[in-house]
């Protein structure tokens, strides 16, 4: 099964996955998530990368704010914030890579 409106990047080094995402339409331009990456600069690229492929559209991601370098690179692509949300646990705290969570898939699945 396929999903034509939904583009997806991975980046591949020596063979090694190091980063994918996904942009998908949204009610208002596009989202983008999950990103996850090895690395901000792989971010970066998976993010510019996907935005081209929507010109002209509002681009839209849901940045963990733990991960600072996630933030740092959004920050460098000049986006801005619209709204916040909190993340909370019933249980334990999961035991996530929040290093390499650049994107959340939705706030709703995290």
């Amino acid at each position: 099964m396929g999903l034509p409106e939904h583009t997806s990047l991975a980046a591949v080094r020596d063979g090694r996955l190091e980063g994918f995402a996904v942009l998908r339409p949204a009610r208002t331009g596009s989202r983008i998530g999950p990103l996850y990456a090895a690395s901000p600069e792989v971010a970066h690229a998976l993010v510019t990368g996907l935005a081209a492929t929507a010109p002209g559209v509002p681009v839209i991601l849901d940045v963990p704010d733990v991960n600072g370098s996630a933030v740092e690179v959004v920050e460098r692509l000049g986006l801005k914030p619209v709204f916040a949300c909190a993340r909370m646990y019933t249980g334990p705290v999961p035991d996530i890579d929040l290093a390499g969570v650049y994107a959340a898939s939705t706030i709703e699945l995290g």
